[in-house]
């Protein structure tokens, strides 16, 4: 069975209300439904066309990857949230940092303030690694998270360089999207390892965790796939691997996952 860690939460309606008000905004005043809705009906806005990679980035960033994990949280208190959202806030500080994108570093503080509900910390996941290592059934989603850090460190240095060579950008908030982008990459990377840690540790809702990053990069590799002479693109067989890689993490973690808790269940029999 699922540990109940980080459920003691379940009455803070106050806080659930709240993480779930956070993650609207994110998703209506941050413009992430607008970018995102670029990508999805590029028609409807003729002057974005040359940068629907990058609007489809920084909408599944505000509309998906912040926000998903925060209605997670208000439906139900799980303990993946917190660690989740504040890894995502540390790769937008990391990619402004870097870019010296100062606007978005405020950004990261922001997004790190939306996992600052106590009982969203309370009690704390007490989570090893040693599961991931030791036990074979976790190595393909071990090597699925490994490879996504190591292909969104390659594709945030791209778009920074790009970002520094002065390469034609969209803004939004006075906030340039290629920076964003590279966040957008190290926050897939970061949360697709947070669900895989939940899932090794048994944190209730591991089965959801995963759901985010996979669905961002489905999203992403399917628009880099299809215009991949746009700025940002991942490219035509780039874009198809990340999507193809989004489904197979999907998939491995919800066959890890149901083999994991029939061996618990076994255990405890």
């Amino acid at each position: 069975m699922e540990s109940t860690a980080g459920l003691a939460g379940d009455r803070a309606i106050g806080a659930r209300l709240g993480a779930g008000a956070l993650a609207a905004g994110w998703a209506v005043l941050f413009f992430g439904l607008i970018d995102l809705s670029v990508s999805v009906v590029p028609s409807a806005y003729p002057e974005f066309a040359r940068f629907i990679v990058l609007e489809a980035s920084w909408g599944l960033l505000y509309t998906v990857l912040v926000p998903a994990p925060l209605v997670a949280w208000a439906v139900r208190p799980v303990p993946w949230v917190g660690p989740q959202v504040v890894g995502i806030a540390a790769a937008v500080l990391v990619s402004g940092v870097a870019a010296q994108a100062w606007g978005q570093v405020v950004v990261a503080l922001l997004v790190t303030a939306c996992a600052a509900f106590p009982r969203m910390w309370r009690p704390g996941p007490r989570w090893s690694f040693r599961p991931l290592v030791t036990q074979p059934v976790y190595w393909p989603v071990t090597i699925l998270s490994t490879v996504a850090a190591v292909g969104a460190v390659v594709h945030a240095a791209q778009v920074l360089e790009q970002a520094r060579s002065g390469e034609p950008d969209d803004n939004t908030w006075g906030l340039m999207h290629l920076p964003m982008q590279a966040a957008f990459a190290l926050g897939v990377a970061v949360a697709a390892a947070v669900a895989v840690l939940a899932l090794a540790n048994g944190a209730a809702g591991w089965w959801f965790a995963i759901v985010p990053p996979a669905a961002c990069a489905i999203w992403f590799g399917v628009v880099s796939a299809t215009h991949p002479e746009h700025v940002g693109s991942l490219g035509l067989l780039a874009g198809r691997g990340v999507a193809g890689w989004g489904i197979a993490i999907l998939v491995a973690q919800w066959i890890t996952g149901r083999a994991a808790v029939r061996a618990r269940a076994r255990r405890a029999d």
